[in-house]
C-alpha cells in the first residue's frame, strides 16, 4: 500500500516537537537519497536553536517571550512542511526514501490526484490574490501559501493557516509574479499538498 508523510509535527507538544525535528534532521543529514537538502537543512537547524532559546526563555511565562517562542514554533513547523513536501517531491513514492527522511509515515487512505479539488487563482482585485479549493471533508485545517519568483527549494513559503479553504493575500505590487499552493492537513494530521502555481499580480 502506498505509503506518504503525515504531519505529525504540526499538533505536537514543544519537547515532541525538538525530538521529531532532531531525528529528521539526523536521518536527512545521514541519508544519500535528498542531495538537495542541504540549505533547508541548515535553516531549520538554526530555527531549531532559535526555537529551543525561546522555549527556555519563555519559562517564566511571560506574555511577550511566551509570544515570541510561539512565532520560533511557527516557523519552524512551516520549514518541516516544506521539507516533508521536498522529501515527498524527491522519494516518488519509495516506501524507503520515505522511511530515510526520519519523517513519520501513514497509508496513502486520502484522495488520490484525480480526487483532489482543484486549486483556484482569483486575479480581478489589483494587488490581491485570492486562493481556494473546495471544502475538503475530514479537514482540519487549511494552510495557504505565497513565496515570490523565482521558485527554488530555498524560497521561503508566506503562510496562513485557516479554518476556511479560501484565503486572500494583499499588497502585491502590479506585475508581480508569485507562487501559490493549498496545504490540508486533516484530523490525523495527514498533510495533502497542492503543486504550485504562478500567477502575476494584477
Amino acid at each position: 500500500m502506498k505509503k506518504k508523510i503525515i504531519s505529525s509535527f504540526i499538533y505536537c507538544r514543544d519537547g515532541e516537537l525538538i525530538k521529531i525535528t532532531r531525528r529528521i534532521l539526523d536521518s536527512i543529514k545521514q541519508s544519500a537519497q535528498f542531495p538537495n537538502a542541504g540549505p533547508l537543512v541548515e535553516l531549520i537547524e538554526k530555527t531549531l536553536l532559535e526555537y529551543i532559546a525561546a522555549l527556555s526563555a519563555a519559562g517564566g511565562r511571560g506574555r511577550v517571550l511566551v509570544s515570541i517562542k510561539d512565532d520560533k514554533k511557527a516557523i519552524l513547523r512551516e520549514l518541516l512542511m516544506d521539507l516533508a513536501h521536498y522529501v515527498t517531491q524527491t522519494a516518488k513514492g519509495d516506501k524507503t526514501i520515505l522511511l530515510e527522511s526520519g519523517f513519520d509515515l501513514n497509508a496513502d487512505k486520502g484522495a488520490s490526484p484525480k480526487e483532489m479539488p482543484k486549486l483556484q487563482v482569483d486575479l480581478e482585485m489589483p494587488g490581491q490574490v485570492t486562493i481556494s479549493i473546495k471544502r475538503m471533508t475530514g479537514a482540519r485545517a487549511y494552510v495557504h501559501q505565497y513565496t515570490p519568483d523565482p521558485l527554488t527549494q530555498q524560497s521561503v513559503w508566506i503562510s496562513e493557516t485557516s479554518l476556511k479553504p479560501q484565503h486572500t493575500f494583499s499588497g502585491f505590487e502590479s506585475a508581480a509574479k508569485i507562487w501559490v499552493r493549498i496545504i490540508v492537513i486533516d484530523k490525523k494530521g495527514e498533510s495533502v499538498y497542492w503543486e504550485p502555481v504562478s500567477r502575476i499580480v494584477q
